[in-house]
């Protein structure tokens, strides 16, 4: 009963009263290197987001490598030339390293603020509004920015001094009394904050808003902190050599042997140079694993960083070790080692050996010096012990040595996933991390063939830490998203509708917005969400479905289907997004691949974790349950995310659809019906709308979002709202919001 608690649940609750031991058991085990773990960044600390020395270290990077990370990131400003203060024309990195240089402020600081402000960075196709306000200098919630004292600094080259400068003008000038001080308390959007560096409190006071600085912290972290744990291998995209992040440094494999002793080559992360200059170079890693080495009259096993000596070479001799085997080295030579357990002529197995336990099935152990250590799954063989020998033995074996009370786990750096499930985790520090989604994933170079896939129970096992994001924002450089990058959402439209938001498009920079955070009945909006998971499950537009009235029937019958009919899936596809067909919505469902409805439903709320959408949940496919609940917010990420697929763009797109049902029961084959959203038939508009989805209910009221493109400035809107009481003026409140944001007359400030 004892060894069945020890490869159960009762992991969990030993785990937790003696969590305090395990770090002794690794430097034991000798468990230092492990596969790769990128870790984003750390909490937000408000009281500090970045150091004096971090803000100041203009020495930290010359002209070559900022144009090394523009050029890393695929940036706009990689190739960009405008003017300097001086009105001479010079590319994006060498105004930026100039005004670093000139006011002794990190040009790392310079670039999170580009980004902050404008998404300079990641964005390919800025406008010139951006760039002319490059990093948010002097504009702010109640500044015009026709003001001729706000113009005077309007331009890129001024805006990247400008935003240097004034923090260089902060350090001499701390005594301003608008200066916010360090150790002094302050009130930041209601809540006290006590800057504990001068950095810090000149963040506040460029930016009075913890959602901006949040925002600051997270690029910072992802970008320039320690993105990649202890244990993570790295291989330069430039020379290929291989990095062990260890300690805050990168060191170096000097062979291919000491890399292969250690790890598999093939779970490393590849990255630019720009990357690695992140961290301090460490002490190269010359020996192989294992490797015996001998100084003086001592003779040492290497077993990763752990030094662990001879008794005498009498036990070398009796443990098998042959003597040509052993590498005269020097003192400096093992500098940084860690001293380790002594081997004895007692010592079984100071390698260690894996027992698998056969009439306990599942059950593997490892033993090393004399003690058994329980393996948390039979797949931590494979991942972390596949250079150790195997050996089958009865649980009556296990009598022979004590059984350490800590079951090992998955190595730091392991990818694990959820047997049928599509959530996946990272192992770091003994806890597991879930991958929040897909951008994530594969921004911090993950790969799928490197998974090990674990049973519920395995991961209930494992300790659970924090969410690893790529960006909290839940930007990634691939799609650019900055939905929430505004901390206080001007409300610049006047409207009784309860709750709407206007956002750039694909940027997601919110321009204006009423109640955006509060969670509502969506309704029909949820189809959007059923047909980008039906493309991402294996759902084939080109098949065929059979209507079958208790299986899919749904209020009203509008196609008026009767069981027995056929129908094709593109045509299914099409009448759930243009005519907002209930019952085609369930047919997509239960014709995704998945095991039913249900699993369906589940698959979508996964994905929407995935993707930050926190304060979103589903109950049903269609949008008729009250329970389909979001807000403005996160479906501005959710209309972002699906508008990238093109099938479900060009859905949205049509204003009319017909088909034909391919076996028919009831004389009513042919079909077509017009797009649900009326502002298309409507005339003389200065607006074009790309793509568009309604619904309504009792419980959500009339819905709409939108994505617009303005005729005079060819910029592209994403419009919500939520709410409308009023169903049969329905369409009155969105067609004056596009009219508006499509005038070209809108003044946009940013917040500080």
């Amino acid at each position: 009963m004892y060894l069945y608690c020890m490869i159960a649940l009762c992991y969990t609750i030993i785990m937790r009263k003696i969590a305090y031991k395990i770090a002794n058991v690794f430097v034991l085990l000798g468990i230092f290197f492990n596969p790769i773990l990128a870790l984003a960044q750390a909490d937000f600390n408000p009281h500090f987001i970045i150091s004096d020395n971090e803000l100041q270290n203009y020495q930290d990077w010359t002209r070559g490598d900022i144009q090394a990370f523009l050029s890393s990131k695929g940036s706009y400003l990689s190739s960009f030339q405008g003017e300097d203060t001086n009105g001479t024309i010079k590319s994006a990195a060498d105004i930026i390293y100039n005004a670093a240089q000139t006011y002794q402020i990190n040009p790392k600081y310079i670039l999170v603020t580009l980004q902050k402000e404008q998404s300079l960075i990641t964005d390919d196709t800025p406008t010139q509004r951006q760039l002319d306000w490059a990093t948010g200098y002097a504009v702010c919630d109640g500044c015009n920015i026709n003001d001729p004292k706000v113009q005077s600094h309007k331009g890129f080259g001024k805006q990247v001094d400008n935003t240097a400068g004034i923090m260089r003008w902060y350090y001499e000038h701390q005594d301003q009394s608008y200066v916010k001080k360090i150790n002094t308390p302050i009130r930041i959007d209601n809540e006290d904050v006590t800057p504990q560096s001068w950095a810090t409190a000149f963040l506040y006071t460029y930016t009075p808003h913890l959602h901006g600085n949040k925002n600051f912290h997270r690029i910072w972290a992802s970008w320039f902190d320690e993105a990649y744990p202890n244990g993570t291998l790295l291989q330069s995209a430039s020379s290929s050599e291989y990095w062990l992040i260890q300690n805050g440094q990168r060191r170096r494999f000097a062979s291919k042997s000491a890399l292969v002793s250690r790890t598999d080559p093939k779970i490393a992360i590849m990255v630019p140079e720009i990357d690695l200059s992140n961290y301090e170079i460490g002490t190269d890693i010359s020996f192989t694993n294992f490797s015996i080495l001998r100084v003086g009259a001592i003779t040492y096993l290497l077993d990763y960083d752990t030094l662990r000596p001879f008794a005498s070479d009498e036990v070398v001799r009796k443990l098998g070790f042959n003597p040509q085997e052993i590498d005269d080295v020097n003192e400096a030579d093992l500098a940084g080692f860690i001293q380790g357990l002594p081997i004895t002529v007692s010592s079984t197995a100071p390698l260690g050996v894996i027992y698998r336990i056969t009439d306990l099935k599942g059950a593997f152990y490892l033993l090393k010096d004399n003690v058994f250590y329980p393996l948390v799954d039979a797949a931590v063989v494979e991942a972390n012990f596949r250079s150790l020998h195997t050996e089958k033995h009865l649980a009556k074996d296990l009598r022979a040595f004590p059984m350490a009370d800590i079951p090992l786990t998955f190595a730091d750096g392991t990818l694990i996933q959820l047997k049928d499930s599509r959530l996946r985790y990272v192992v770091d520090h003994g806890k597991k991390r879930q991958i929040a989604d897909d951008d994530t994933f594969v921004g911090m170079g993950y790969k799928q063939s490197n998974i090990v896939t674990v049973s519920l129970l395995t991961a209930l096992n494992i300790p659970s830490g924090e969410t690893l994001f790529l960006n909290r924002t839940l930007t990634s450089s691939k799609n650019k998203f900055l939905g929430d990058s505004l901390s206080q959402v001007p409300d610049l439209f006047t409207t009784k509708l309860p709750s709407y938001l206007v956002a750039e498009y694909p940027s997601g920079r919110i321009i204006t917005g009423k109640d955006i955070d509060s969670r509502r009945p969506i309704a029909s909006l949820t189809k959007l969400m059923t047909a980008y998971e039906a493309l991402n499950q294996n759902f084939k537009l080109s098949g065929t479905m059979i209507y079958n009235a208790k299986q899919h029937s749904a209020t009203p019958n509008s196609l008026k289907l009767v069981t027995g009919e056929k129908i094709k899936n593109a045509d299914l596809f099409n009448s759930m997004l243009v005519g907002s067909v209930n019952a085609t919505a369930r047919m997509i469902a239960q014709n995704s691949g998945l095991s039913s409805e249900n699993a369906f439903i589940s698959a979508m709320n996964e994905r929407l974790a995935e993707w930050g959408a926190d304060s979103t949940s589903l109950s049903d496919v269609s949008g008729l349950d009250e329970q389909n609940k979001s807000t403005a917010r996160d479906l501005l990420k959710i209309f972002t995310k699906v508008l990238s697929n093109v099938t479900i763009k060009d859905s949205l797109f049509q204003t009319k659809y017909s088909f034909k049902e391919v076996v028919n029961k009831n004389n009513s084959a042919s079909h077509t019906f017009n797009n649900t959203n009326q502002l298309i038939a409507l005339k003389d508009r200065n607006y074009r709308i790309l793509a568009s989805k309604t619904g309504y209910t009792e419980e959500a009221g009339a819905v709409m979002i939108m994505l617009v493109e303005s005729r005079k400035t060819k910029k592209q809107y994403s419009i919500i709202t939520l709410g409308n009481s009023d169903y049969k003026k329905r369409f009155e409140e969105p067609n004056k919001l596009a009219t508006w944001i499509a005038s070209g007359t809108v003044t946009i400030t940013t917040s500080h």
